[in-house]
């Protein structure tokens, strides 16, 4: 007898629950009413799995109060499973004037929409005014339901058990790509699902860090502190074939996803006993991951944590190499993390933004020697009302190897 769709992606699958998706649909509606937009036309997939419950490809008609529709183009049997929303196939843009009556202005993702797909539209309906909703999706995204918290515990479940592997793997002599690759193994095993999202930059077949020695202190091409050598200049980030030593640190920083969500984690290990100066620079971290656990509440300004986070680390002897040094420093410490890793709220240089409960955030303090090595301890907390709560709970020592 053939396989049903549905029965398979049931037997297969998780689905999110479709009251948790209305429930999401109600808020985000509330906001478009706030703020006077009657209408969002949305196709980023990360914001269409947030609403729908898929990532089937095509357009999500959302007014400001009744039912959404969902046009989907491929492939709408999967989408009408997975969303509990009124799937209508198409074949393409061209069929949305004679399926959805838009109002006088639209909201879409003016950060994410191309030169072409936005003439087309603005062909497609000549009356409509189109304005940026994407600030508005980030902020929805940003408060994460018990659902969500519960599905990123899970995710923070699968990165500390890939971190406990790398212990029992670590040898002298192996790769940075060899061991990223085991610890990338364990964790899809585990249920992790790959791909990391990122809305506002490039970030193409990343499996994690693994970086040993000097490739740790290499300047990254992207905001972020780290980046490694990578294999070639097609992707030039990451673990490469350098062979692991003794006494030099190893950084590992690796997220994993479940369910779409990703929880980010950074520990640091060594073979031997560390350098002293790597000892020293990682105990300022504790420091550090001490006063966000005490600190990220909720009407808290991210502004105060970052500047609260700089006064520990301008205290160290270590100061000029926090977050990167020279002209290659980054600017933030934190960003929120959900569907994708840069959502709401930064903690970064100069940036208010007020904590609020349920927002989760990636923190990752590093720092970089160049020509010797790198120390990171990154956590993903929850803001509660008693602190930051860690959905990633593996050991914050830097880790030595001994025998």
């Amino acid at each position: 007898m053939e396989k049903k769709l549905e029965d398979a992606l049931k037997e297969l699958t998780p689905l999110v629950p479709p009251q948790e998706i209305k429930g999401r649909m109600a808020r985000f509606q509330s906001f478009m009413e706030k703020r006077e937009i009657p209408g969002a036309l949305l196709f980023h997939p990360p914001d269409l799995y947030y609403l729908t419950g898929s990532t089937q490809e095509g357009y999500l008609y959302i007014p400001s109060s009744g039912e959404p529709k969902y046009l989907v183009q491929k492939y709408a049997p999967r989408a009408q499973v997975e969303s509990p929303w009124e799937v209508i196939p198409i074949k393409s843009a061209k069929e949305l004037p004679g399926l959805i009556s838009p109002e006088e202005r639209i909201g879409t993702e003016m950060d994410l929409i191309t030169h072409s797909r936005l003439q087309r539209l603005k062909k497609l309906f000549p009356q409509v005014e189109w304005t940026d909703i994407s600030p508005m999706i980030r902020e929805a995204k940003s408060v994460k339901t018990p659902w969500e918290v519960e599905v990123l515990r899970k995710a923070g479940e699968i990165v500390v058990r890939g971190y406990i592997k790398a212990r029992g793997l670590l040898q002298e002599g192996i790769t940075e790509i060899e061991l990223a690759a085991r610890i990338f193994l364990e964790m899809r095993l585990l249920g992790h699902e790959d791909g990391e999202t990122m809305r506002s930059g490039r970030m193409e077949g990343f499996m994690g860090h693994i970086l040993s020695g000097y490739t740790a202190a290499f300047p990254s091409y992207m905001n972020a502190p780290l980046n490694g050598v990578g294999l070639s200049p097609a992707n030039p980030t990451g673990p490469s074939l350098k062979k692991i030593g003794r006494k030099e640190t190893i950084v590992m920083d690796f997220f994993a996803t479940h369910m779409g969500y990703l929880t980010d984690m950074t520990r640091t290990l060594c073979i031997g006993q560390a350098p002293s100066k790597m000892r020293e620079a990682h105990k300022v971290l504790t420091e550090v991951h001490k006063f966000l656990k005490e600190n990220l509440k909720p009407g808290t300004n991210a502004l105060d944590i970052y500047n609260g986070v700089l006064e520990i680390t301008t205290r160290s002897p270590f100061r000029d190499y926090f977050m990167g040094y020279g002209d290659y420093k980054v600017n933030f410490i934190g960003h929120g993390v959900g569907i994708e890793i840069d959502e709401y709220p930064f903690i970064a240089r100069g940036l208010e933004m007020e904590l609020k409960e349920n927002m989760v955030v990636a923190v990752e303090p590093k720092f970089l020697f160049p020509g010797e090595g790198a120390v990171g301890l990154e956590n993903t907390y929850l803001i509660t009302p008693t602190g930051g709560q860690t959905l990633t709970p593996a050991p914050e020592e830097l880790w030595e190897k001994h025998g």
